[in-house]
């Protein structure tokens, strides 16, 4: 609406002679009143000037659309209003059936139903269900934009080069060797930049930072959160921890708030439509990050809660074996823990005992078994997941109210030196040749589950 139009609604203007004009003759409460319903009048115009209809006018817009489409309906016999062609496009289903793709855009295309405008809703539909839609609704929707930024929508041949199938890869290549941010991805394509989180802007983001260096991951995690596509954190997260040279906290937390504990097999679940490079990745990725966590657990129990370089050391040969653990010990020693792990790892994986005591146990789960070390030097303890022994020392492992709990001392000795006898579970000393006789136990009795 431009100044004349709103003249012409207003039916008055205002300048100096007329305003002084008015304070001379005083006040007319007739003119006044009138005046009120000339702009009530333009208020309620304006409610009714709408860019789109709502989520659930779309929808049942889509539904009539489908009928009338299944009961061999002519697009060219129906009529659209302004409000209806402008939001038909959004309302794209994820599994959107090609023929009817075609046929909303043929309704749209008719002599009185088009508006340039129209095309907003198509794209934003074809972004938002990038991996979604079968690659014949994506050239469909392609396709009706190469038809009018020909002629009557100039501005969106700008992006056709970005919704190739290839296309979210290209721009972000294209973003990198502008030097632009990361941040401009949606403008480019015509998109409000809070559309960073639609799936389209996955492979953008993937290709943006293909090559981020190692520690240097505080724009990376920006752009993730801001994302917040869990294909985007399964692809390019896996990637980085593979590339890092050692034990990274950083990395290890990011992946843990974005993707989950690598502990947690379901959280590391494929994404839907990952290829078997990707999957492969993805379960590399988590064992790098659980052989991260053992490693940096073992170093913590038996370099910082207790000193003991030759447990530490065999302990760090196995922890490739070991697929889960936890840790029992006291309020201080959970505070030491949670200086060099993450928070979410801690809260899983540590136990606090009621006592104040400084002995703490570590229990590592291997195949079917649960080895504990105890932070104080003895012995050893081998359990059978779900044997009498076991539930014994586990039974109350919730309300654990002392670490001498978990031994249950009239178990067998472990290797039986004099009669070479090696237990299924039982005892083992810390003396001379342990470490020979405790490997010699996990080669005969411990099944490593192989992914």
């Amino acid at each position: 609406m431009d100044r004349s139009d709103l003249k012409k609604l207003l039916g008055f203007g205002y300048n100096e002679d007329r305003v002084f004009g008015f304070v001379n003759a005083g006040f007319n409460e007739e003119k006044f009143n009138e005046n009120l319903d000339i702009l009530k009048g333009i208020g309620d115009k304006m409610l009714e000037v709408r860019d789109a209809l709502s989520d659930d006018e779309i929808k049942k817009l889509i539904n009539y659309l489908h009928k009338l489409w299944k009961e061999g309906e002519e697009p060219e016999s129906i009529d659209l209003t302004l409000l209806e062609a402008r939001s038909l496009g959004y309302g794209l289903a994820e599994k959107a059936e090609i023929d009817f793709v075609y046929f909303l855009i043929k309704t749209e295309e008719k002599d009185g139903n088009w508006t340039p405008s129209c095309l907003k809703g198509f794209l934003h539909s074809l972004l938002r269900h990038w991996y979604e839609f079968s690659s014949g609704v994506r050239e469909a929707i392609k396709q009706l934009v190469l038809r009018h930024s020909d002629k009557d929508a100039k501005e969106f041949a700008v992006i056709v080069p970005f919704i190739d199938s290839d296309g979210p890869a290209k721009l972000g290549s294209y973003l990198r060797k502008t030097k632009q941010s990361w941040q401009w991805a949606p403008p480019i394509v015509l998109m409000p930049t809070t559309r960073i989180n639609y799936p389209y802007f996955s492979d953008t983001i993937q290709t943006y930072f293909n090559d981020v260096p190692q520690g240097e991951y505080d724009e990376l995690i920006s752009a993730l959160n801001l994302h917040n596509q869990m294909r985007t954190d399964k692809i390019l997260l896996p990637k980085l921890i593979l590339e890092a040279e050692d034990f990274d906290k950083y990395l290890l937390d990011v992946a843990m708030k974005r993707i989950g504990d690598p502990f947690d097999e379901s959280q590391w679940a494929p994404f839907d439509g990952a290829n078997e490079e990707q999957k492969k990745s993805l379960r590399n990725a988590r064992k790098v990050l659980l052989g991260w966590i053992m490693q940096e657990i073992i170093r913590l129990f038996f370099e910082v809660l207790c000193q003991d370089k030759d447990r530490k050391k065999f302990w760090s040969n196995q922890a490739h074996k070991i697929s889960n653990f936890k840790v029992y010990g006291s309020i201080f020693s959970r505070s030491q823990v949670l200086k060099y792990l993450p928070a979410q790892t801690v809260n899983r994986h540590f136990r606090t005992v009621g006592s104040n005591v400084d002995n703490c146990a570590l229990a590592m789960y291997m195949g079917d078994y649960v080895v504990v070390e105890f932070t104080e030097v003895g012995a050893l303890y081998a359990y059978r997941v779900g044997s009498a022994f076991y539930k014994e020392a586990f039974q109350s492992i919730s309300s654990l109210s002392k670490i001498d709990d978990l031994k249950v001392t009239r178990m067998p000795m472990l290797y039986d030196v004099d009669y070479m006898r090696i237990a299924s579970e039982g005892r083992l000393f810390h003396r001379i040749y342990w470490e020979h006789k405790m490997e010699k136990w996990i080669n005969r009795q411990v099944r490593i589950k192989n992914e």
